[in-house]
């Protein structure tokens, strides 16, 4: 997976940008299970992202909307080679069908309350938490 710090193509950032760029991307990254839809999304959040005068949450609102737009619901559900450098939970999360990866990674890992993973998904409330509690069966009934 790409490092934002390292990355020749981008400008020098400081260290904690460089996190938050890393944190958006491998965010991205589990959402869609797609380096190029990852590196997509996070580019376009990048270049309409002024970090002068927004926050950072607004930077990740840019990732995660780009990412879950790009994000195909019938999709794989496997990933791509880059997941091989994940800790295994994570490898777990991959494997996860694209419904229930997206609102675990939401719901769970990012926090979101259910309204907003609704909108970010274009599921019901009720929907994205009976999908994360189905995610989180799954990965509990795998390890």
């Amino acid at each position: 997976m790409a490092n934002a710090a390292a990355d020749p193509e981008m400008p020098q950032v400081g260290a904690g940008l460089a996190r938050l760029i890393d944190r958006a991307f491998l965010t991205a990254y589990l959402l869609t299970a797609s380096v190029q839809q990852s590196e997509d999304a996070t580019r376009e959040a990048i270049d309409s992202w002024d970090p002068d005068e927004q926050p950072d949450e607004t930077f990740l609102h840019n990732v995660l909307e780009a990412a879950t737009r790009a994000h195909n619901p019938l999709g794989s559900s496997n990933g791509d080679r880059a997941g091989s450098n994940l800790p295994t939970e994570l490898k777990a999360v991959l494997r996860l069908a694209p419904q229930l990866r997206g609102c675990f990674v939401l719901r769970i890992l990012m926090g979101l309350p259910s309204k907003v993973c609704g909108q970010f998904l274009r599921l019901h409330s009720h929907q994205v938490d009976e999908y994360a509690c189905n995610a989180l069966q799954n990965l509990v009934a795998s390890s």
